[in-house]
């Protein structure tokens, strides 16, 4: 197609590629005509792996393998694990271009409190020490173990001054706590609908009435996947920090805010002394994890230089061994001609 042709027909994927990591966060079945767009800390590895599922990939090839996950379950995240699913930008411009509900795709999103998300977020991620995070460990910010009732809220309230302050720290753009409205680009994005974490059963029952539509072989099976120990409370959010957050996430507050009733935040019973041994334990793994993954990683790195270097011994001793044979072999070649031209003039005589 000429590119006056497939531009206004591809307009999807060309505003999805100005947008970082976009394309990366859309999961797609083609056979169920369902397209997903990710959200972090909204459900997203339970409905990723409900894609993977959909998509037909072989879910016993999800492992965590040399990575910092916490658990299998996670490798969904990996991209490069994903080997039947097609990414946007290995489809062509055509193909692109009939994913849209009129010609019967699902396409959707979930989205979710920003004032839950964010403590979400935070306590997988920083009060469980995840290994990705752990690299900030020195900052005044980060939480303080073993935890207590208090510790986790002045620690959370510590965080979010800190995002605060610090607008251009890479936490910032670190899609689990980036804002929803920006990832969402409903401005190219035709979605079937976007949902509210609170509507799973909705769109559960939305899903599996698509796929019978469609025709496809299967069914719509979401799994639990990756749990926190401690529910949002009121406590959390008093002292200015449920207005901060509402003031860092004020677009997807202008965009979704009539979706989100805190009452029942407010409302919520204080954590029980188990739920915190709970995070505390997970807090445990996630030390351990990283540490394991570190010494994995410096044995790696040092395998791979001592294969090098036996490479180069080897390739040394095959030359120093080779160069003798060749030298002498060439003494015997050219004696040998000597003694050849010797009979031939002997012979003459």
């Amino acid at each position: 197609m000429s590119e006056e042709l497939s531009t206004p027909d591809d307009a999807m994927f060309q505003a999805m590629r100005d947008v970082p990591g976009a394309v990366l966060r859309t999961y797609l079945a083609p056979e169920a005509k369902v397209m997903f767009e990710s959200l972090n800390k909204n459900a997203c590895t339970s409905l990723k792996w409900m894609m993977a599922d959909l998509a037909g990939e072989d879910l016993s090839t999800f492992k965590a393998g040399w990575s910092g996950y916490i658990a299998d379950s996670e490798a969904v995240h990996n991209r490069d694990l994903w080997q039947v699913s097609p990414r946007l930008n290995q489809l062509t411009a055509e193909q692109r271009a009939e994913i849209r509900p009129d010609n019967d795709w699902f396409i959707f999103a979930v989205v979710r409190d920003p004032r839950l998300r964010l403590f979400s977020a935070w306590q997988n991620k920083v009060l469980m020490e995840n290994p990705h995070i752990t690299q900030f460990r020195n900052r005044d910010w980060y939480p303080r173990h073993p935890l207590t009732r208090e510790s986790v809220i002045e620690d959370f309230a510590k965080f979010v001054a800190f995002f605060e302050n610090e607008p251009e720290h890479m936490l910032r753009r670190d899609p689990h706590f980036r804002g929803q409205v920006d990832m969402l680009i409903e401005h190219a994005i035709p979605y079937t609908r976007i949902y509210e974490i609170g509507e799973f059963k909705q769109l559960t029952s939305d899903l599996s009435e698509h796929v019978e539509k469609v025709g496809y072989d299967g069914e719509v099976h979401v799994p639990r996947a990756n749990p926190t120990p401690l529910r949002p409370i009121g406590a959390l959010f008093e002292n200015g920090v449920r207005e901060r957050i509402e003031e860092l996430y004020a677009d997807d507050f202008d965009r979704f805010g009539h979706l989100w009733d805190f009452s029942r935040t407010e409302a919520a019973e204080p954590w029980s002394d188990k739920d915190l041994a709970a995070c505390e334990t997970e807090s445990q793994l996630g030390r351990r994890i990283d540490e394991l993954h570190r010494l994995a990683r410096t044995a790696h790195a040092e395998n791979i230089e001592s294969r090098k270097r036996i490479a180069a011994l080897e390739k040394d001793v095959a030359r120093l061994s080779v160069s003798p044979l060749r030298r002498a072999g060439s003494r015997a070649r050219r004696s040998a001609g000597r003694i050849r031209r010797r009979v031939v003039e002997a012979r003459r005589d």
